[in-house]
């Protein structure tokens, strides 16, 4: 993701700009938090009667964490860890998460959850958001496997989406933000279709042995008036769009009167920026898939 001061592209290549990536962890959280509270409560761990073990596996900014915790809280106690990989992501999530049932920690969530099945310390719940995709692991659906295994009996693996590329952030301009998207998932270097494409993470949670696989949305919409939107909009998501446009539109299949007509909606000096719109909106449609390990150990 990009920051809100926007370079010109010439200088930002043609990969994706993570520059502002802590600041993209904040914005984000703060954004999806409602539906992030919404996706855990409506989480109901198969476990009973001990206290749980819950891994937050690519914790971010910690987003997820208070509510995981409430989840530990409810069963009567039990353990949060949460790992990542990017110590910047772990002190923000220290600071955003001050609660004696949470352990943070800088790690790889595979050696975390290879660690677990090898011992036999599984966890009760693992919960990952927006982490395990073609645009962190060349093969997610091992991944998902890595992370089945370190269930126990019973466990549940929730993967949510806050379903970045079925999201609404041009309304009022539906075809050209087809295209923008596409070259977005260009910039990212995603795949079109086939086995990691990034909306299939039911098929990965069946692939991994998983029962009673289901998916639930947990919808996000919000006026660009409302702050914790018009941060998310302005700072993280027309900046990336712009970016996207200018450094994959044309192989993304737009004209350069569509390559102009991006450049004024996403540009916030020109007059017809899509953030002075008063009419302006966002909707992101979160997911939220689960799935649930056998209630016996496996051989």
């Amino acid at each position: 993701m990009v920051d809100g001061n926007h370079q010109a592209v010439a200088e930002a290549g043609a990969g994706p700009d993570t520059s502002g990536y802590l600041e993209y962890l904040r914005t984000n959280r703060d954004f999806t938090a409602p539906a992030v509270a919404a996706a855990v409560s409506a989480m109901m761990p198969g476990v009973r009667g001990r206290p749980l073990r819950v891994l937050d596996a690519g914790t971010g900014a910690g987003g997820a964490l208070p509510e995981l915790a409430g989840l530990v809280r409810a069963a009567g106690g039990g353990t949060v860890l949460a790992v990542d990989a990017d110590d910047r992501a772990v002190e923000a999530a220290r600071l955003w998460a001050d609660d004696k049932a949470i352990d943070i920690r800088v790690a790889d969530l595979r050696d975390v959850a290879a660690e677990a099945e090898a011992t036999g310390e599984g966890f009760d719940v693992i919960w990952s958001a927006d982490v395990v995709w073609p645009a962190t692991f060349d093969d997610p659906s091992a991944v998902v496997r890595v992370l089945a295994d370190a269930l126990n009996p019973g466990g549940t693996l929730a993967l949510f989406t806050t379903n970045y590329y079925q999201s609404m952030f041009l309304p009022g301009h539906s075809r050209l933000e087809r295209l923008i998207r596409t070259a977005s998932e260009r910039t990212w270097g995603l795949p079109d279709d086939g086995p990691a494409h990034h909306e299939r993470l039911g098929a990965w949670l069946r692939e991994a042995g998983l029962r009673d696989v289901s998916v639930r949305v947990f919808p996000l919409a919000a006026s660009t008036a409302e702050p914790a939107a018009r941060a998310f909009l302005e700072r993280i998501t027309w900046p990336e769009m712009r970016h996207a446009a200018a450094s994959h539109g044309r192989a993304a299949g737009m004209s350069e009167a569509d390559l102009t007509r991006a450049e004024e909606l996403l540009d916030p000096r020109d007059p017809a920026w899509i953030g002075a719109d008063e009419d302006a909106f966002v909707v992101q449609p979160a997911l939220l898939w689960t799935g649930i390990a056998e209630p016996f150990s496996r051989e």
